[in-house]
Formats: C-alpha cells, structure tokens, sequence
C-alpha cells in the first residue's frame, strides 16, 4: 500500500533527476579529460626540474634562521646591491664563455649555462625613467622632486665624450667592428642602436607549415604593488610609442666584452634618482630533453621613493612541440575526445537555448547551471583555440632559432630574441588561463550533484546555510577586518605582511587558518600590546567564531539528512540506471506512469498498478514503492524537532514518577487496600469515575474478542464448506502473508476490481466470487 501523492512525487522526481544523473558522468569526464589534457600538454615534472636549478642559483631557498644577502635576489635593498648584483651573479652565470674546466667555448656555444641551457641572443635590459621637478606640495616647494606617475623618454646620461681618456677614444667606444658600443648613446636614447641594422646576411626565406608536427630544432608582495612605480603598459605602447631605455648584453660576446659593456652603464650614470624601474630578461633554449623548451628569466626592479628597492621575478617554462613523439598518440586522443565533449556540450545548451526561445523563456535558460556551462563551453573552445595559437607560435620560434644558429647577423638575433620573448608570455598567459578553468569546470561538476540523491545533500547543505552563513559574515568580517586595521597600525611598519588594509586582512586569515606566526618578529617592539592582540584574535575568532562556523553547517547537515530519508546512494544508483538500461523494452515511461497514477485512488495497492501494467519489471516496482514509502516517512517526520522529542520523553519520565511517590504515599497511609471507605465525596467520584473507565475498557476488548472470534470462524467455515469464496493476503511487495490474529473490525462493501477493505491494520483481502 501506497499513497498516491507520495507515488507521484518520487515518479516526478525520477524523471527530473534521470537526464541530469546520465549528464553527470559525461560532466566528470569532461572535467578528467580537460585536466590530463592540461597534465599532458603542460608537462610540469620536465619544467620543474629544468626551472629549479636557474631559481636555486638566483634567488637560493633558505631556512628559517638564515638571512638573505646581497648576493640573493631577496637580499638587495639599494641601487648599489642591484649593480653588484646584475655584475657579479646575474650576468656571469648567464654569459659564460668558459666551460666547467675554463677553457674558451666556441663563438656558437658561448651563453651556455648549467651546462645543457644555452642563452638566444642575450640578456635585454630596459630602463624606465622618471622627471626631475619642483615638488608640488607648498610645504616643499623650493625643493626637488622624483614623481614616480609619469614617464620620461628623453636623452641622458651627459656626453661621451667625458669617458675619453688615454687609450679609450671614439673608436674604442663605437664606430667599428671591435668597438665597444653600437652607437655613442646606446641605452641613454630612444629609440635604441639596434633600429639602424648594419650587418644584415642574405638568407633565404623560410616557409612555416603550422600542420606539420615535427622541425628541427625582496621579493615584492601583490600588496605593494600599487605603491610602486608606474611601468609602461602594452597599451600604451601603442598608443604613446616606446618610453624604455633599452641596453643588450650579446651572448655571443666574450664575457669580458659584456663586462666591459655593463660597466659603460655605471660609468654614464645609467641608474640615478629619475630611475623608476629596471627590467631584466633572457630567454634560453634546452634541447636535451625529450621535449624542446624555452626558459624564460626576467627580473623586475623597482626603485620606490621611499628608498628601498624592490623585486619581482618570473621564471617562466616553455614546450616547442604541442604534440612530441613519446606521447603523440596519448596527447591526440585525449584532445580529440575533449573536442568531440565540447561539440557534444555546445550542441546540447544550443539546442536547449532553441527550445527557451521557442517557448519565450530566455531569460530563464540563463539560469546559474546554465550559464555555468555555457562559460564551461566557452573556455574549452578557448583552451584548443589557444593551443593552436600557440602552435603557431612554436613554428615561428623554431624557424628564428635556426636563423639564429645558422646566421650571425644582428636581425636573427633581434627576431628570436623577439619570438622566444613572446611566446613565453603566451605561455604564461594560457597557464594562468588553465588555472582558472579547472575552477569553473569543478564548479560545473560540483552543480551536477545534485542530480543524485545522495550528493545532493551536501548541495542542499550548503544552499540551506546560505542565509545563516550571511548573517554571521555581517558579524565576522567587520571583527575580522578590525583586527587587521589594528594589525596594520602595530605591525604594518615593520612586515610587508601587514603593510596595506588588504594584506593585513589576507594574513589574518591565514593566522586563522595556519595557527602559525613569527612571534618573535612581531613582538620585537610593543611587546604587551602583540600579546594581547595575538590572544584575544586567536580566542575570539579562531576558536570561537571559526567553530561556529562548522557548528551551523553540520546543524544543518543534520536537519537536510533527516528530511531527505533513505535516499540512494551513488553505487545504488548506478545499480538503477544500469537495471533501467537493462529493462528498457519493458520500463514503463515516467509521464504516461505518472498520468496512470493520476487516475487511481488516494491510496494505492501493489496489484493495482501491476494490473495496470503486467509487464512492468520487478525492480521498478520495488522502486516505486520503496521511494514512495520512504517520502511518506519524510512527510510524517517533517516538523518533528529531535529537541522536541527529547522534552516530551522527558516530560512523561518525570510524570510516570510522579504518579509512583503519589500511589506508594496512598499505599502507606493506607487509602488503598480490601474493604477501604473514601471519606470525601470529591475522592468518591474520582474514584468511582476511573473504576467506570476500566470496565469501559474492559467491555470495548472483551466485544472486540468477539467479533474477532465471529470472523475467524466464518472464514474457516466458508472455506471448508467450499461455498465458493477464497481468500488470500495481500500486501506490499514483499511483505508477509496476513496473519489470523489480524484484527477487523466491520467490512467494506467491494470496491472497483473486486477488491474489498477490511478496516484491519495494514492488511487488505481480495474476496473473489465463482
């Protein structure tokens, strides 16, 4: 037996949830074969071990208790630190002319560092300057001023000719093949010496097939950065035209050459008070693993008017194949099928968005699931479409490194210099982009859950906890945002960590999350006050509010596992689409079910629908009426609070008591007992009206006895005397057969299909006439 309004509730409900259940498998696969796409193409174990050692040399990790020296990138705090650094580690790893023994290398292996790297072109240096200018403030008006917001693209550095002196006139700086320098101002003029080209070798001209597949071949804190100097953006580049100084350092040049180059910078006054910011970069070419690959080194200095110096590195890794040999097959069927799951994806939302529109609901197909997986669409459109693009790139990189080996001319050195340049930023940019794709595509899988029963509890958890979490963030954040304002204020001075609003903010959350600080650092000054800033944060927030957070989120997991019953879970519902699979042929369709049951009466038999449908397998039905018992059972516990509960039962225990010190007071006084006389009337009637209860009760069994006896005989005698009439139990699939102790109480006249109800306790008799 089944209610009707149960029944069609888990009929609808199954067929809401059967497309999007059959969807999340291909939603998890999309998001698989998107991520070893990225895995593959990437291929990050090869960039690491080819990345480190450059990182190690440049800027080495260090422990705890070690300091920073000026030999690290981290260690470099003045103008003066950068020259001796650029001088002394920077330019001589890179430029080496000497192998590990220290004999001269070939002109063509000349730049080859860590023994396998080898430099292409050269170490590029670009200097932004600033204007010298009366300060605008009243207060310092008389005095000079370095604003840092504008760019200055003018001539510098005085004359040459200063730099004359005995043995080192015009033509030992510029003017012929063995001079120093291209031109008398390289690198205090825009635009640089390397526009006037003068040593161009003729060579054939090359013809890229991007079809083919093979050729051959301190730091500063996000925090900060608003703070520092203006740079000059791609944009306006174009727009304003070149504002950097620019000052190349040839690998194919003896390191002494280089040297001496670097100290013309120093001599002319390259870095003074207008400098704004110093741009450093190489790119280099291994090709000792199994994959061609790029490095890409560029450091960026910033001269802050506060007076320090700060840093940003990037170290950035390359491949020079999309698809290589050793994994050709692999990387091709991976790709292949990701592209037949966006065509398959685009196709399915373009036909979906066509049927809104036909029924004028557009704007309601833009719902959060779907606009999910438009963008989901979009970006693996996007993701082959940047793998091409940098496919291209790769053709092109590869046809300048050959000019670069075959032909020594300063426009092959300029063209992949240029390329390798760019196609590291391209790279770096479709890094960042895989990033933030596998975010949206895991949004997308985490949306799909819902679909099955059993996962769609933690969605329904978290949608359930969307109101309470907001109104405890209205208390949260500003205590939390008032502890970074106050750590900004003691400690901002000292660490760059809470040196703005918003990174005080991001270290206090992750003091809440971590546990962990450098006590030492902050409490080298105002030490009582750190005390009771890191106690009372640390109590208040981490232990307190942070746990209440996790209390109303697992209440309310609570309470969405109770309403939700004994919902399927993920192997059981695999079981159901594969046995749904299996039964097609016979599998009644949900809305002509769903109509048939409409039809029937309020509360349904099992045989009533198998009459309706002899055909129907066995596991749909047990379906059926499993999940329609089991949404009874949610619809009866609805509104029941296990704090409720818990009172009631409470609340009888103690009146049971009650009632047993009350009856063993009466007992000792001796109110009750053999032959006893009630004194007062009012006792009198009590007494009389629960001893007229009990025979009430008493005459109510004893006639039920009756008429269960009356019955259990007519039903024996009319089956022994063969008049005619058989009898059977019928029930719930499943359920065991009516017993005699069974009791009825009147009869019902027969209903549609013969079928009788007797007013016995979950039991119904089918009475057939021959």
């Amino acid at each position: 037996m089944v209610e009707r309004h149960a029944l069609k509730e888990v009929i609808e409900d199954t067929n809401r949830r059967f497309w999007g259940c059959v969807m999340l498998p291909i939603t998890l696969a999309f998001f698989g074969f998107y991520s070893l796409s990225s895995i593959l193409h990437e291929d990050i174990p090869s960039k690491h071990i080819t990345e480190f050692p450059v990182r190690n040399v440049l800027n080495p990790l260090l422990g705890e208790d070690d300091e920073a020296t000026s030999d690290m990138l981290d260690g470099l705090t003045t103008s003066s630190d950068v020259w001796k650094y650029l001088e002394t580690v920077f330019i001589p790893f890179f430029l080496r002319d000497t192998d590990i023994y220290g004999r001269q290398l070939p002109q063509e292996k000349r730049g080859t560092f860590l023994q396998y790297n080898q430099v292409l072109g050269g170490i590029i240096m670009s200097l932004e300057r600033g204007y010298r200018q009366r300060c605008e403030d009243p207060l310092v008006e008389h005095l000079t001023c370095f604003p840092q917001d504008t760019l200055n693209a003018d001539q510098f550095g005085g004359n040459i000719s200063d730099l004359y002196e005995p043995g080192k006139n015009a033509s030992y700086w510029y003017g012929t093949n063995e001079s120093l320098l291209e031109c008398p101002d390289e690198g205090f003029v825009i635009p640089d010496c390397a526009s006037n080209i003068s040593n161009t070798t003729a060579r054939p001209a090359r013809s890229i097939n991007i079809w083919t597949l093979d050729r051959r071949l301190a730091p500063l804190g996000q925090e900060l950065a608003a703070s520092m100097p203006v740079e000059q953006t791609q944009l306006s580049l174009i727009l304003d035209g070149e504002k950097s100084f620019k000052f190349t350092l040839r690998a194919r040049d003896p390191l002494e050459k280089n040297v001496k180059r670097f100290q013309y910078l120093k001599d002319r006054g390259w870095i003074d008070e207008q400098t704004l910011s110093l741009d450093v970069k190489v790119v280099a070419f291994n090709y000792q693993l199994a994959i061609p690959r790029l490095l890409k080194v560029q450091f960026k200095f910033y001269f802050s008017r506060g007076g320090g110096v700060y840093t940003k590195q990037k170290i950035e890794v390359a491949t020079l194949k999309t698809w290589p040999r050793h994994n050709r097959a692999l990387l091709l069927f991976v790709d292949i099928v990701f592209l037949c799951m966006c065509l398959a994806s685009t196709a399915f939302m373009a036909r979906e968005f066509s049927k809104d529109m036909k029924a004028g609901k557009i704007f309601g197909h833009f719902n959060l699931i779907n606009s999910i997986t438009w963008l989901s669409c979009l970006f693996g459109w996007a993701h082959l479409g940047m793998l091409f693009g940098l496919e291209v790139y790769r053709k092109m990189v590869m046809a300048s490194i050959e000019d670069y080996f075959d032909y020594l001319d300063t426009p092959s050195t300029l063209a992949v210099m240029s390329l390798s340049d760019s196609m590291a930023e391209f790279s770096s940019y479709q890094r960042i982009f895989i990033s933030y794709a596998h975010i949206l595509f895991m949004a997308r899988c985490f949306l799909s859950l819902q679909w099955q029963p059993r996962l769609a509890i933690i969605t329904s958890t978290l949608q359930a906890t969307t109101v309470d979490l907001t109104h405890f963030l209205i208390v949260l954040i500003p205590t939390w945002f008032g502890f970074a304002i106050a750590g900004m204020i003691m400690f901002g001075r000292r660490m760059q960590a809470f040196s703005t609003p918003l990174s005080g903010f991001a270290m206090c959350l992750q003091l809440a999350l971590e546990g962990e600080y450098d006590w030492g650092y902050m409490s080298s000054e105002d030490w009582f006050i750190t005390l009771l800033w890191v106690w009372i944060y640390m109590v208040l927030l981490v232990m307190v509010m942070l746990n209440m957070v996790l209390a109303i989120i697992m209440d309310v997991y609570a309470e969405v596992r109770r309403q939700q019953g004994e919902t399927m879970s993920i192997f059981q519902h695999c079981t159901y689409l594969f046995k749904r699979a299996l039964y097609f042929k016979n599998w009644v369709p949900d809305r002509e079910l769903w109509e048939r049951v409409a039809e029937m009466p309020e509360t349904i038999i099992v045989d009533e629908i198998l009459e309706a449908y002899p055909n129907m397998p066995d596991f749909q039905l047990n379906f059926l009426c499993d999940g329609a018992r089991n949404r009874t059972r949610v619809i009866q516990r609805a509104g029941i609070d296990p704090t409720y509960t818990v009172q009631m039962v409470a609340a009888i225990h103690i009146s049971l008591e009650e009632i047993m010190m009350d009856l063993i007071k009466l007992k000792k006084r001796g109110w009750m007992g053999k032959g006893f006389e009630v004194p007062h009337d009012e006792d009198r009637n009590l007494v009389k009206e629960i001893l007229s209860g009990i025979a009430v009760q008493s005459e109510w069994m004893l006639n039920a006895q009756k008429h269960v006896s009356w019955l259990h005989q007519q039903i024996g005698t009319e089956g022994a005397d063969g008049a005619g009439y058989e009898w059977k139990a019928t029930g719930p699939v499943g359920a065991p057969r009516c017993r005699l102790q069974t009791v009825c109480l009147k009869a019902a006249k027969p209903s549609r299909g013969g079928w009788t109800k007797c007013c016995c306790i979950g039991r119904y008799f089918r009475i057939t006439l021959h």
